[in-house]
């Protein structure tokens, strides 16, 4: 008994289960679960998500376009994002130079922008038919414009979906170079993602672009013109700029850059113009033709009865 605790109790050497054989390799066989090593061929059970620059996964796109897992892609976006959007979409120095490529292209969204077209809308219309209102105060037969609703969605659909398009398509066609730039990389040739930004991400960046019209059509109502041409000045510069800073990486590959940067600026001032003299401004007052002639005709006939009374008497 006491040998054998003896035994128990002492250190011994075993031998490595390989050193017999004669390998000179030593291992030691620990009966744990491991891990099975993916081949780079074998799919992966995260196969279907991505991790964009900025850390945040993102899920690629799956089913058909009639189904509801195909959409999700589009709203995958939280406050801090919108936020930050919005607020970069309105101060043009606070977008970095890659802007378009590292937060918009990676994770380009309609949430922001569906909201911010639906808002402006309805802010447009209501704050349109509060102008008509208090430029027409004391007329008792104004009524409140519904057709303002139809007429603002119209302005405001097209231009947050034809401008982008047209965008798009001049850039696909002036862009310098071939879709894809092709680098050597030692002896591989790497494929670098396509120059000009997608149409996902063009409708994205303008429909940002319109969130400073929401206050700017409140302050309209102010019936001073000096004041709503101020505002339509700021307006366009702000939000023409910061898109500029946005688009400027993408832009400045086309051959017609500074065609392209004219545009967008008459664009977007147009439609802070437009905005503000057909939904805002106070029609100019004018005399109508017919009093003049017909203050004529009662001076006339006024002077023809005094002078027969003069005559009688």
């Amino acid at each position: 008994m006491d040998g054998t605790l003896e035994d128990l109790l002492s250190f011994k050497e075993f031998p490595l289960m390989n050193e017999a054989s004669g390998s000179g390799s030593a291992q030691i066989n620990i009966n744990s679960p491991q891990r099975s090593v993916l081949s780079p061929d074998e799919p992966s059970s995260s196969a279907d998500q991505d991790r964009s620059p900025t850390g945040t996964t993102t899920t690629k796109p799956g089913g058909s376009i009639f189904s509801l897992e195909y959409y999700q892609q589009f709203f995958n976006v939280d406050t801090m994002i919108v936020v930050d959007r919005i607020a970069t979409s309105m101060i043009p120095k606070r977008a970095p130079v890659n802007y378009l490529k590292l937060n918009i292209a990676t994770n380009p969204d309609l949430y922001g922008p569906i909201w911010i077209v639906l808002t402006l809308i309805f802010t447009i219309a209501i704050s349109g038919n509060m102008a008509s209102y208090l430029q027409n105060i004391g007329n008792h037969q104004w009524r409140y414009n519904f057709h303002l609703v139809s007429y603002s969605a119209t302005a405001i659909i097209t231009y947050a979906l034809l401008v982008p398009a047209a965008l798009w398509a001049f850039l696909q066609w002036s862009v310098r170079g071939t879709e894809l730039n092709i680098e050597e990389d030692e002896e591989e040739q790497v494929a670098i993602e396509p120059t000009t930004p997608s149409l996902l991400s063009l409708v994205c960046v303008y429909g940002y672009s319109l969130a400073i019209y929401i206050p700017v059509s409140v302050l309209w109502t102010i019936q001073v013109s000096l004041f709503q041409w101020l505002l339509v000045i700021t307006g366009a510069f702000l939000s023409g700029m910061a898109l500029l800073t946005i688009l400027m990486p993408a832009v400045r590959k086309s051959r017609y850059s500074i065609l392209i940067v004219l545009a967008i600026e008459l664009a977007h001032f147009a439609l802070a113009a437009g905005f503000m003299l057909y939904f805002f401004h106070a029609p100019d007052v004018e005399t109508p033709a017919e009093v003049t002639p017909s203050l004529h005709k009662v001076t006339t006939s006024v002077v023809v009865n005094a002078t027969m009374h003069s005559k009688s008497a």
